[in-house]
């Protein structure tokens, strides 16, 4: 083990006996070494020691071993709709890249737009609002637009070193990933999300409630995050528009004619969407038809995945989805919410609603480079549900800014797809840490200014 290693693996055994150490104890029993516990877990995570999905199960286990809560507490994220919809989504994921319809309308959006810098930009924007609505899984659609992204960099003969080079993998980030709030099904943690926060409320929230909310506010969030590539790229000019041109109508002739088995993919998905749309009029939930729908790629006479396809789904990721989703519910049964609750109210108390939602905001800055988005959006979303009721304010606007705040990156490990975007070897943080860090403050200035008189004009504030 080298120095570095050592050091980091004192870090992650030494702070957490000192959070153990500084909890309080009134809050309840096993409260003190919860909190050692998740600390633990949430640097080892942040310094990279050991397998993240290791350190989600390992968490799992240490709840039940050191009795913090019981099995049916611990396991209970199995029981929710999460990891079946993410199980569904990957599958959908991979028959996007085995048939290669992904790839196919993002190609088509980038041929529209033209051969320019700005061309590439609406190319990317295009792409990005298409996919959304047909592929759930964040991860899954940085892996297409990355490779799309790379395949354009080649074909301009730019150096991999390059700010252009670095632009254009952002580009493909921010297609990928700034819209994922833009429908109630386009990101994997939000329908699981609100059934958390909300539970024990009399509110609700389905595809046209959700549509109404923040569809419009966050196509402006999206449009604002592919505006920072202009940052990134400086003074640097797109000089061979050409060969993106000849390389996007090379793409397309090799793909050639759309094939049977993309159509009835397509016919999945828009079955899936339409599920979600007349949740309203069904009743029936829509994760389980995505997770049906999604299978049915399987079946002989649809065959868009085959047997062999399915044993290679990566699935494990589930046991890491699962394991920070324990954190909140272990949370719950610690009394950890109605700590930080009791916490936070005086401080946001004569503030107003317009602060609380800044405050919001900011708390999912901070939070998001001490957990991974999911793992934040598990440990805190049932607080939001018991702040807003303490406060006596809709929850929603709170639970919106927070998950902005966990949308800005600066380091690579605070989420798992942006961390992706470096495996390309085509960006280098330097290029980009500015470009981030103003997008920070801008979507600040945008919650304030746009989002917050949104919601009030809607009623929601």
């Amino acid at each position: 083990m080298n120095p570095v290693q050592a050091l980091k693996w004192t870090m992650t055994l030494l702070i957490p006996c000192g959070v153990y150490a500084l909890s309080p104890q009134d809050v309840s029993p096993h409260f003190p070494l919860y909190m050692g516990l998740t600390s633990a877990a949430i640097i080892a995570w942040a310094l990279n020691v050991f397998p993240a999905i290791g350190v989600a199960a390992m968490l799992t286990f240490a709840y039940i071993l050191c009795g913090v809560a019981d099995a049916e507490v611990v396991f209970g994220p199995w029981a929710t709709v999460l990891p079946w919809l993410s199980f569904a989504a990957v599958i959908i994921g991979e028959g996007m890249e085995k048939t290669g319809l992904a790839k196919r309308l993002a190609l088509r959006c980038l041929k529209l737009t033209g051969g320019s810098f700005n061309g590439l930009v609406a190319g990317f924007f295009l792409a990005g609002l298409v996919l959304v609505v047909i592929l759930p899984s964040i991860l899954a659609r940085v892996v297409i637009f990355c490779a799309i992204a790379v395949g354009i960099i080649q074909a301009l003969q730019l150096d991999a070193k390059s700010r252009m080079s670095s632009t254009i993998v952002m580009m493909a980030f921010f297609a990928a990933a700034a819209p994922q709030f833009m429908f109630l099904h386009s990101s994997e943690s939000f329908i699981w999300a609100f059934g958390m926060m909300l539970k024990g409320t009399d509110k609700t929230i389905n595809f046209w409630d959700y549509a109404y909310q923040a569809t419009f506010i966050n196509l402006i969030y999206y449009a604002l995050s592919m505006a920072t590539v202009y940052i990134v790229k400086g003074r640097e000019t797109l000089v061979s528009g050409a060969h993106f041109s000849t390389f996007i109508e090379q793409s397309c002739r090799e793909m050639g004619p759309i094939q049977p088995r993309e159509i009835k993919l397509l016919v999945l998905v828009f079955g899936i969407i339409l599920g979600f749309m007349l949740e309203p009029l069904t009743h029936i939930d829509p994760v389980y038809v995505c997770c049906v729908l999604a299978l049915l790629s399987y079946l002989p006479g649809i065959n868009v995945l085959d047997r062999e396809s399915f044993s290679n789904l990566n699935i494990v990721f589930l046991v890491f989805i699962t394991g920070c989703m324990a954190i909140g519910f272990v949370g719950g049964s610690v009394g950890a919410n109605k700590w930080a609750v009791a916490s936070i109210v005086p401080l946001l108390q004569g503030w107003g609603e317009t602060m609380s939602v800044v405050c919001a905001y900011v708390a999912g800055v901070v939070i998001n480079f001490l957990l991974t988005p999911l793992a934040a959006t598990a440990a805190f979303t049932p607080a939001f549900g018991e702040l807003g009721t303490a406060m006596n304010v809709n929850p929603l606007p709170l639970f919106y800014a927070f998950n902005f705040g966990l949308d800005q990156y600066i380091f690579p490990y605070e989420a798992v797809y942006f961390l992706y975007i470096f495996i390309t070897e085509r960006v280098l943080l330097r290029h980009i840490v500015t470009a981030l860090a103003i997008r920070m403050l801008i979507i600040g200035i945008f919650v304030v200014v746009l989002a917050v008189p949104y919601w009030n004009g809607i009623g929601l504030m």
